[in-house]
């Protein structure tokens, strides 16, 4: 998941529109995809990705839906201010909390004209407001599935920095310290075989340790302060991310042609050796996928200042096929280039041993560069999203609450967490298999359906031209019954997994 929009009221086209989509699925994420890749089988895996990638089109439509219809509902409102108080969602409008209110009063102003008149502003399911996934929530579920949405948001951001704080270090250690194993068949603390000293003579384990002090200390204290996305860093992150993407992609298509490794340990495996499916790493897989094509909560403001919105479908579609073709281009090379055993859990460690030591640094260091841009505005929108938990309805939350306990409980679990792993892969695969699941399926889908239901409420026969391809409510109920089927199989196999390595 990675950044792309904008945020000052500019508007773009539907190609200008379709290039932030894109920029914001293809993100660090697929960095641990090859590897879960290479775990189910490449056979396996694109059958998976596929799937998934159908799955998060779908659910991306049904967003696109309920944020038509929220539109229209709003609009209704601003024309019949009668109805407004005796609305539902007019309730939970009054909820201050809520940060996408002052957003959409502000976007919503302009519109004065006949409810359903000519104009495009005036349509009643053109998207001209910018109703966040939040709104979305509290006008159609209320309050209740407003503070349901805030928690899922809130695990799935805690997962995020969890990645960021096990991704920095890891990288910072894979790319300084060799890895050569001491030879003594000893293991470190993460059950791995000890590696050579690093750091003078700290082992490679503790110059993580070390590594991931220096991060907390250095980024953490962003928390207690307020940061913004700034278009340069948007810019510096984009360009390093293509770079590194493409460079990999290229060095793994020569190799593969060519023949030649690293060294002598780095062996080119032939195409028969390779797994072609293995249903154990479909689980990781799957938890990987789903991290890995998230942008369903960053939608309305991706999608809201998009000039001609109505071939939003066909954009999507487009984005979809070429990110799909990406991730299958950049696991596929991996896959046929790397032995599975060298195929690092961050794939941009497994170019460390490149002759060129630019390029080793540069991909092996990666990480260290665009995570810790981004980890601040994380950790600052957790932080925001914790501080609206557990402020009482009745009362501000406490000052010193509010300024020192909330953010150092949001900074400091990550941290503990990070000491006690550095499993990139197992945290991308939990945080996507659970929280990801909620925000990419589950809530797409019932918002959706809710709205619609709620377009009950609505006096306008004109037809939404932006909903859902997939308009029958049995589609919904599918991706419903899709997320809790994988859900309870990913907890099945992570529980038989957790068994069998005990009794090993």
């Amino acid at each position: 998941m990675a950044g792309g929009g904008a945020d000052d009221g500019s508007t773009y086209s539907p190609f200008v529109g379709g290039i932030y989509v894109f920029n914001l699925i293809v993100g660090a994420g697929a960095l641990a995809m090859p590897r879960a890749f290479g775990e189910s089988g490449y056979i396996g895996g694109l059958v998976l990705m596929a799937m998934l990638a159908f799955m998060s089109y779908m659910t991306v439509t049904f967003m696109v839906e309920a944020m038509a219809i929220a539109n229209a509902v709003l609009k209704f409102k601003d024309h019949n201010p009668s109805t407004s108080t005796s609305s539902p969602a007019a309730t939970g409008e009054k909820n201050e909390t809520v940060q996408a209110k002052e957003q959409q009063s502000s976007d919503a102003t302009p519109l004065l004209g006949a409810f359903g008149s000519g104009k495009d502003e005036d349509k009643p399911f053109e998207i001209t407001i910018r109703t966040e996934m939040a709104k979305l929530a509290e006008l159609f579920f209320g309050s209740w599935g407003l503070k349901i949405f805030y928690i899922v948001i809130a695990i799935y951001l805690f997962g995020d920095l969890c990645i960021y704080c096990v991704a920095v270090p890891k990288s910072l250690m894979d790319a300084i310290c060799t890895n050569t194993t001491n030879g003594t068949g000893t293991l470190d603390r993460f059950g791995a075989p000890a590696q050579q000293p690093c750091l003078g003579n700290l082992s490679p384990d503790h110059s993580y340790d070390i590594f991931l002090m220096l991060f907390s200390v250095l980024l953490g204290p962003f928390v207690f302060f307020d940061v913004s996305k700034t278009k340069w860093l948007q810019l510096f992150t984009t360009v390093m991310r293509w770079t590194t993407f493409l460079m990999m992609i290229i060095i793994a298509i020569y190799g593969i042609s060519s023949g030649k490794s690293f060294d002598p340990s780095d062996i080119i495996p032939k195409p028969k050796d390779v797994s072609v499916f293995d249903a154990k790493g479909l689980t990781v897989l799957f938890g990987v996928s789903i991290y890995s094509f998230m942008c369903h909560h960053s939608l309305p403001s991706l999608v809201t200042p998009i000039t001609r919105k109505s071939g939003l479908s066909i954009v999507f579609i487009i984005d979809f096929v070429l990110i799909l073709a990406f991730y299958a281009l950049l696991c596929l090379t991996a896959v046929f280039r790397f032995e599975q055993s060298h195929i690092q859990q961050l794939y941009t460690s497994s170019f460390q041993k490149f002759p060129s030591q630019f390029v080793g640094y540069f991909l092996g260091l990666f990480p260290v560069f665009v995570l810790s841009a981004n980890f601040p505005i994380i950790a600052i929108t957790l932080r925001n999203t914790v501080r609206i938990l557990f402020t009482p309805k009745t009362r501000p939350l406490n000052a010193n609450v509010s300024k020192f306990l909330i953010p150092i409980a949001t900074i400091a679990p990550p941290i503990i967490v990070a000491f006690c792993t550095k499993d990139v892969e197992t945290l991308v695969s939990y945080t996507g298999s659970y929280a990801g699941v909620g925000i990419q399926y589950i809530f797409p889908a019932l918002l959706c359906l809710y709205g619609r239901k709620k377009l009950d409420s609505i006096s306008t026969h004109e037809p939404n031209h932006h909903r859902s391809w997939f308009r029958h409510n049995n589609w919904v109920y599918f991706t419903l019954a899709w997320s809790a089927v994988c859900i309870a199989l990913v907890t099945y196999n992570h529980i038989a997994d957790a068994v069998n390595h005990h009794h090993d």
